[in-house]
């Protein structure tokens, strides 16, 4: 809660310019950043409001720099947004510097009704003009003196923010609608390097992402969410189709930087770094580069040329990646006398954790961490089957295993998970399609004994569980009845339950480990108590899922090239503007089905690791994309 003089935020109008009432607070956005080191945010124009903390802001100036900003997003397809906003302004700035009078905001009233009635996309109903309106009803007086005092009253410094609901929901912020723009237009390799902006494996995260901006998208309050994933991996297949690209480098720097780890992290901080202009090494213990997009994602998901591909564009700007040499030993000062400046350390979490299960700690070929069965698989070994196996947990992990199982010809595949299915934290695709191949499960059943029989696993021993109240990961808390356990007979078992870094090495440097087994960092530079040594990714955060890791490595980037320039890399805070979906009008719009990909035969998907997604053409990914209502959202305040 704060103090303000003035909101109009979601439509709640609050008036004390006059200071006639005391200590009145409002409800504001949250994590708003100060424009300049240091002192208060003086007002804020948005697309849902105009908020003025101080009774002496220069809200027509700052209205000027919210409509300056709007421009640059207006696309200037329909015609009405952009001249509308350009008539404004040179209204506005007209009765800035004297040229008009203020008999011209009659005038201005009259666009601002045709631009929200008559633009096409949601920005131009919504976000182009809103705060105008506002500005016309209750700062009239502000414009009238600007008409009789004449001139400017100083260069105003300005901050923005441009959001929609889905590059909210998107843990790298991709400009979503802007790429999807580019497609409908057939601008498809434009599009592509827009995404690269933020996603440097467009073609695995258009595959393997769990697509939180399609949850957020406007769209599916009306009909359907956009296909906003498939979209993504189009315009990456289209390029690989055409023969592959080229990924830009800036002009050499002298100064290297050494990377531990080629998962997403450690790739994204490599991309960005070399286009900067830096010499890059990475260290990678494992044969293959792609972490656990190599390790952990099967090839019926994502097939392994896609990624070989993407890092190959890594390695062809310039990036070395050292396969098959794992950092036992955290050498920071060997490193820097061979010349490295910045170390980066990107180790993931490869590591299973424990259940909490009696009899988990027997080591033997039928008892196996989930991360572990899945990185065998990809480097040849063989799994010998072993009738009917019971895959503990709920995520991504726990799916892949369970539908590799099937691919492996087990007798009988069960998941089960101490929650019912509303709580599983894997992607409802990755559920539904894990049912239509066979695989059963058990919900609200926890294991609590391993049993074996003459050393030979013969079951596992679970207990029913009842929901409780949300717990810190907002699902409801599992809490064990007792008296209701259950003996299943089972062969083998598979634990994924969770993931953590193996980070020995780095504690026995010196680096601060937090007690939850991961490397402390400073939030702000991502950089440890080790100068030059900075960390990202799954061993700061602890498992998370690609695009996180995508978005962990970009930051850590833009920490490092600051940290070598000498500067002081401060991450803008995430600015929590609200659910954006509830707080717009969003006008007339036609109901238009979402385009579906095919899907290959479920009777053929437990014979073999073909691609069970086949994605979407030309002619359907153009007709997805024009289902967008461009859903800007724009922020200015100073």
């Amino acid at each position: 809660m704060e103090k303000v003089v003035f909101s109009s935020w979601d439509g709640k109008i609050f008036d004390n310019r006059q200071g006639t009432e005391d200590a009145v607070k409002t409800e504001l956005p949250l994590g708003i950043p100060s424009p300049q080191k240091g002192g208060e945010v003086a007002a804020i124009v948005s697309w849902n409001g105009i908020i003025v903390n101080k009774p002496q802001a220069d809200v027509v100036g700052l209205l000027i720099a919210y409509l300056q900003e709007a421009r640059k997003l207006s696309c200037g397809e329909c015609s009405v947004c952009s001249l509308g906003i350009d008539e404004a302004l040179l209204i506005i700035e007209g009765i800035r510097n004297g040229s008009s009078s203020s008999a011209e905001l009659k005038r201005l009233e009259g666009i601002v009704a045709l631009v929200r009635e008559n633009a096409k996309c949601s920005f131009g109903r919504v976000a182009a003009l809103s705060p105008l309106a506002d500005a016309l009803e209750y700062f009239e007086a502000d414009f009238t003196n600007c008409a009789k005092e004449g001139g400017d009253k100083g260069t105003l410094r300005y901050q923005s923010w441009v959001g929609a609901p889905c590059m909210q929901a998107c843990p790298a912020g991709i400009d979503i609608p802007g790429y999807l723009e580019l497609i409908k237009n057939g601008r498809f390799l434009d599009s592509l390097n827009l995404v690269r902006e933020r996603c440097v494996l467009p073609g695995v995260i258009g595959r393997a992402c769990t697509n939180p901006c399609e949850s957020a998208c406007v769209r599916g309050t009306l009909d359907a969410p956009l296909a906003i994933r498939l979209l993504k991996r189009y315009v990456a297949d289209a390029e690989l189709a055409n023969g592959g690209g080229i990924l830009p480098t800036n002009e050499a720097k002298e100064e290297k930087v050494a990377i531990v780890g080629a998962g997403p992290a450690g790739l994204a901080a490599a991309f960005y770094l070399r286009r900067f202009g830096y010499g890059v090494t990475i260290f990678e213990a494992l044969p293959k580069a792609g972490g656990m997009a190599a390790f952990g994602i099967p090839d019926y998901r994502l097939p392994k040329d896609i990624l070989n591909y993407e890092v190959d564009l890594i390695k062809r700007m310039g990036v070395e990646i050292k396969l098959n040499t794992k950092i036992d030993k955290l050498d920071w000062q060997g490193l820097q006398a061979s010349g490295y400046k910045a170390l980066y350390l990107a180790v993931g979490a490869h590591a299973g954790t424990k259940m909490g299960c009696e009899g988990e700690d027997t080591v033997a070929p039928d008892f196996v961490q989930g991360v572990d069965f899945l990185r065998e698989l990809v480097l040849g070994k063989a799994v010998k089957q072993r009738g009917k196996v019971a895959i503990i947990g709920g995520g991504n992990v726990a799916m892949d295993c369970a539908r590799n199982c099937l691919r492996l010809g087990f007798e009988e595949v069960i998941v089960v998970y101490r929650r019912s299915e509303t709580e599983m934290p894997a992607s409802s695709t990755e559920i539904k399609e894990a049912k239509e191949e066979g695989v059963k499960f058990e919900f609200l059943k926890a294991p609590v004994k391993i049993v074996r029989k003459d050393g030979k696993l013969v079951g596992i021993e679970c207990i029913s569980m009842e929901l409780g109240a949300p717990d810190e990961s907002g699902r409801r808390r599992p809490i064990p009845i007792k008296g209701s356990e259950t003996m299943f007979a089972i062969d083998m078992v598979i634990a994924a339950t969770g993931q953590k870094p193996e980070l020995e090495f780095a504690a026995k440097a010196g680096l601060a480990i937090s007690d939850w087994g991961l490397i402390k960092v400073d939030e702000q530079n991502q950089v440890t108590n080790i100068a030059g040594v900075f960390a990202g990714g799954d061993c700061v955060t602890g498992a998370a899922t690609l695009i996180e890791a995508l978005a962990s490595g970009r930051q850590v980037a833009l920490a490092i090239d600051a940290y070598l320039k000498g500067e002081v890399f401060s991450r803008l805070p995430d600015i929590d503007w609200g659910d954006a979906r509830q707080q717009h009008d969003k006008g007339f719009v036609v109901k238009i089905p979402r385009q579906e990909t095919a899907h290959l035969a479920i009777e053929e998907r437990s014979k073999s690791y073909e691609e069970v997604e086949r994605g979407l053409d030309a002619a359907a990914a153009r007709a997805e994309a024009s289902r967008c209502l461009r859903c800007y959202r724009l922020v200015v305040w100073a």
